[in-house]
């Protein structure tokens, strides 16, 4: 009972959080955090204490599932070149360089532990970047670059932080051993993880084709499939981190052609719901970890020192990924083969992305994971103050570079490029045409005269649409005018007829089996409408 009243506060405590976040200038992440904080110091809220490997567990296959089924191939795959440098190059340069700095300033912190720390604050944060990138639309290269390095470098990332625990525990390090081990797990996890999403959709497949599946089972089994590749490929020795991404990048090319309307709506639905949940809870629970971290802490290093500590950590982080953006955008461009095809960056765009550093989720939870203890029963060494500068990363990047991302990208006038617009419109206008050449087809069957005049309607509708599409110039701008115009009347008109069916059922005139149908056909309409692109020129 206990443990589930627990879980009620932080959802309620998150929901607060989340309205208060609204108000405030920086990441939501950032009102997350500070709210555990305030909790942990009110005496009568309740004191969690975390399992590490449940913690590990429960948070990260999901987030990195939903940030694969997200990664848009196509894109990734032309930004290859880009996103694996930061992805690889990258986090090993920001595992290095803050370890050895961390080695060197914080006393008594092993050096396996501190490059522990290294390898955990070198994965960057999707979601605190997206938050700002999207506002803004910044050209479609950079959000792919910056949406794929975070993919890869939580995989990367999180396996050089096992590797840098276990020889914490080993207590002895081999380059040459870890670097085959590296790329056994690697390649052993990416297979476990394709294998279990190519699985799991089999059998998503096999279940509709017998009519025994609906949305509630393949959501469930979509939920079950980061959890499922992660167990799998730990079961089988492989990475369990590198397996969930391998799945999610397969089941993001499956899902939207394979689903149904419904399942792919409710799908996406409960898929937002359970990261936002996610990345709140994480964060107010290393807010509600404050107070004893810095009383751990504090038994061997001053306030100042730990201040001093975290500020110096932070920068270091975020001064090598500037070094490394900016060197590796530019050097490779000397050997003309290694980017054949490729036009040299905007140094606007090499700014942003050098600044787009914030650390988050992923860096929260491998931190948390770090055992409490030794094999032998000892206490694990550094695990306090690792924490605790992780807790510092996360809070002054998201401070510092997540404030400050927004009015930059403003300042250097970064715009989105007009791709994604070019392929929206290629898109509808094949959709349109494929749907009016299926009509004209069917003008044979149509015979009876209700049909045939219902069926010249929806023809004159789809005849409506292309010529708004195709239209160029004045008479395109005017199209959109108008269908802006027509958005605006629809649903001052869906307004009305929402507000009427209520007042129908507040008044006791119609059932509940009348009314949540209609509501739901309403919702459906104005969803449909808000989807649609349209202009606000009058």
């Amino acid at each position: 009972m206990a443990a589930f009243e627990n879980a009620l506060i932080l959802l309620l405590l998150i929901a607060g959080l989340s309205v208060i976040g609204r108000r405030l200038p920086w990441p939501q992440l950032i009102t997350y955090l500070l709210g555990g904080v305030g909790a942990a110091f009110i005496p009568s809220f309740p004191r969690l204490a975390l399992d590490p490997g449940f913690f590990f567990l429960c948070f990260l296959p999901p987030l990195l599932f939903s940030d694969g089924w997200l990664m848009p191939l196509r894109e990734f795959v032309r930004a290859k070149r880009s996103i694996l440098t930061l992805a690889i190059g990258l986090v090993i340069f920001t595992t290095i360089a803050v370890g050895l700095v961390s080695y060197w300033l914080v006393p008594g912190l092993p050096l396996a532990m501190a490059f522990a720390l290294g390898a955990i604050v070198s994965p960057t944060d999707a979601v605190a970047v997206n938050s700002v990138t999207e506002r803004l639309r910044v050209p479609a290269r950079l959000t792919t670059i910056l949406n794929g390095e975070s993919l890869m470098n939580d995989a990367t990332g999180l396996v050089a932080f096992k590797f840098a625990l276990a020889a914490v525990v080993a207590g002895s390090f081999s380059p040459g051993r870890v670097t085959l081990e590296f790329l056994l797990l690697a390649l052993g996890g990416f297979a476990t993880g394709l294998g279990v999403g190519y699985g799991i959709g089999r059998l998503r497949d096999w279940l509709r084709r017998f009519h025994v599946s609906d949305p509630h089972i393949e959501i469930t089994l979509s939920l079950m499939t980061p959890f499922a590749a992660y167990l799998a490929a730990e079961k089988l020795g492989v990475s369990g981190v590198l397996s969930v991404v391998a799945a999610g990048l397969y089941s993001g090319w499956r899902d939207p052609v394979k689903m149904d309307v419904e399942t792919r709506q409710s799908a996406f639905a409960v898929w937002s719901i359970l990261l936002f949940w996610l990345n709140g809870i994480a964060f107010v629970l290393l807010g509600l970890q404050f107070p004893s971290l810095l009383s751990a802490v504090r038994d061997h290093y001053s306030i100042a020192q730990l201040l001093g500590f975290s500020a110096v950590v932070a920068i270091t982080a975020m001064v090598a990924r500037i070094g490394w953006v900016f060197s590796g955008s530019y050097l490779p461009f000397l050997v003309p083969r290694l980017c054949a095809g490729e036009s040299p960056p905007t140094k606007a765009g090499v700014l942003v992305l050098g600044w787009a550093g914030m650390r988050g989720t992923v860096t929260l939870a491998a931190a948390l994971s770090i055992p409490l203890a030794l094999p032998n029963g000892s206490p694990f060494p550094g695990r306090d103050i690792v924490i605790f500068l992780a807790f510092g990363v996360i809070a002054i990047t998201l401070l510092v570079q997540g404030t400050t991302l927004e009015w930059l990208i403003s300042r250097l006038g970064l715009r989105e490029d007009d791709s994604h617009t070019q392929e929206e419109r290629l898109a509808r206008i094949a959709a349109v045409e494929a749907g009016l050449k299926t009509l004209r087809a069917m003008e044979i069957e149509a015979t009876a005269p209700d049909h045939s005049a219902a069926l010249g309607q929806v023809v004159a509708e789809y005849e409506h649409r292309l010529a708004a599409l195709t239209a160029e110039g004045e008479t395109r701008k005017s199209a959109r005018r108008r269908r802006g115009a027509g958005h605006r009347y629809r649903l001052a008109a869906l307004n009305a007829e929402r507000t009427a069916v209520n007042g129908l059922w507040l008044d006791g005139q119609i059932a509940d089996e009348i009314h949540r149908p209609l509501q739901q056909l309403l919702d459906h309409e104005e969803a449909m409408l808000k989807a649609s692109p349209h202009s606000t020129e009058e």
